[in-house]
């Protein structure tokens, strides 16, 4: 049978075809006897295709369709399949230079670790211990306000005056023992436009460029004394959208990519006095005198909700641990109290502070004093960094491009607009 609009009539076709004779008969017929059909002349040539026409196998018909469906799906999976592995191939190149970058910065910097001043001899276990809290400090964040500039520049000079502050407190206190605790959000996210909108350079040059400062504080703090250093991850470093709580998502972070370079070019250089701690994902703890110290980012806990406070020390007391402090961060705003202390940040105000929570924060990073006798902490002010010289920098990869470099050579002279947009 036929496929025509009187296919399905193809039977009485033929019957009347038989009886008539004739093609246009037959479409008068079927005319009166189904008005809905087109009109006689019209029928004419669908009842000669009916009358003379082949046979169609449908059985046929139905299996071409189903091979013709399964030979698409397998295009559509041969398609699918080559999308991931360009995919999969661009990311190995990224992370190829990535690398590269990381084991540029390793080589050339991790021999002159060797010559670098250090404290030595014998440690006194009475002496006061100082615990310096490095978080929120968002490097490769571009801010430029009336009342606050940031960028690597000025990233170097609060770096190099939280550690002349820090060692004018140690060598008061007469400190032997540094703890540097490393709180997370070293990096600045980039997984919203305004922060995409105010980056100095690529998140792979920033990670380069902050190891290169975090190396020479830790160098200057360990002129003086001995060095402990531990590490968590926060929220804003982590490389993918999903914030993770297990080892191995919560660890793919640029918070752990830092740390781990740092590890790897101070361990090079077989110095005893600068110890690096097994880095953890969420959650550290480490113990001075008398006092048990908790390090978590700040995510997990409000420093501000004691029941939280209280709930996370009881945590760890069913675990046979008296933590006496936590220290966190993730707020951007200083709080010291009995029990728990809360970081700022080494950025101060930024646009999302003062825009959407309507509050001015100054760039400060918190101390803590320990002795056999007791903990206090301290608030350093690192806003105003006049006179300060500052760190060095790679200049070259502190920015994308001019406008870029532009950006981050004339944040501390005058405001900027970073986008404007003509209508």
């Amino acid at each position: 049978m036929s496929l025509t609009p009187i296919s399905h009539l193809h039977s009485e076709v033929l019957d009347l075809y038989e009886e008539i004779g004739s093609y246009l008969g037959v479409a008068n017929k079927l005319h009166e006897r189904y008005p809905y059909l087109a009109k006689p002349n019209q029928l004419r040539s669908y009842v000669k295709t009916e009358v003379n026409g082949q046979q169609v196998d449908y059985e046929t018909v139905e299996t071409n369709v189903r091979l013709a469906k399964q030979n698409q799906a397998l295009v559509d999976r041969n398609r699918i399949k080559d999308k991931a592995f360009r995919e999969h191939a661009r990311i190995e190149n990224a992370v190829l230079s990535y690398n590269e970058a990381l084991l540029a910065e390793l080589e050339q910097h991790g021999a002159a670790l060797a010559d670098c001043p250090r404290r030595s001899g014998p440690l006194d276990p009475s002496a006061a211990a100082l615990v310096v809290h490095l978080s929120d400090n968002h490097f490769n964040e571009l801010v430029n306000l009336p009342t606050n500039r940031f960028d690597f520049t000025v990233a170097a000079k609060r770096l190099q005056l939280l550690a002349q502050k820090a060692k004018l407190l140690g060598k008061a206190y007469g400190v032997e023992r540094v703890v540097v605790f490393f709180g997370g959000d070293l990096m600045n996210s980039d997984r919203r436009l305004d922060e995409l909108l105010a980056m100095s350079t690529n998140r792979a040059r920033a990670t380069v460029l902050a190891v290169h400062l975090y190396k020479q504080f830790l160098m200057d703090l360990r002129a003086d004394f001995f060095v402990d250093v531990f590490g968590v991850t926060g929220n804003e470093s982590r490389a993918k959208e999903n914030l993770g709580w297990v080892d191995v998502v919560a660890t793919d972070s640029y918070d752990f990519t830092i740390y781990a370079m740092l590890q790897s070019l101070f361990g090079a250089v077989e110095d005893a006095g600068m110890r690096f701690h097994e880095f953890q994902a969420n959650e550290v703890v480490f113990k001075l005198h008398n006092e048990t110290f908790l390090g978590v980012h700040g995510h997990q806990v409000n420093a501000t909700d004691q029941k939280k406070c209280q709930a996370i020390i009881g945590k760890y007391a069913a675990k046979g641990i008296n933590v006496t402090h936590i220290l966190c961060g993730h707020i951007h705003a200083t709080v010291i109290s009995d029990y728990v202390s809360r970081n700022a940040s080494l950025v101060g105000s930024n646009a999302y502070s003062e825009e959407a929570l309507g509050f001015v924060s100054k760039a400060t990073q918190n101390c803590h004093i320990v002795t056999p006798q007791g903990l206090d902490g301290v608030k350093l002010d690192l806003q105003n960094v006049d006179g300060v010289e500052g760190y060095e920098i790679i200049s070259k990869l502190a920015a994308y491009n001019a406008k870029s470099a532009d950006k981050a050579g004339t944040a501390m002279r005058e405001p900027e607009t970073l986008v404007k947009v003509i209508i």
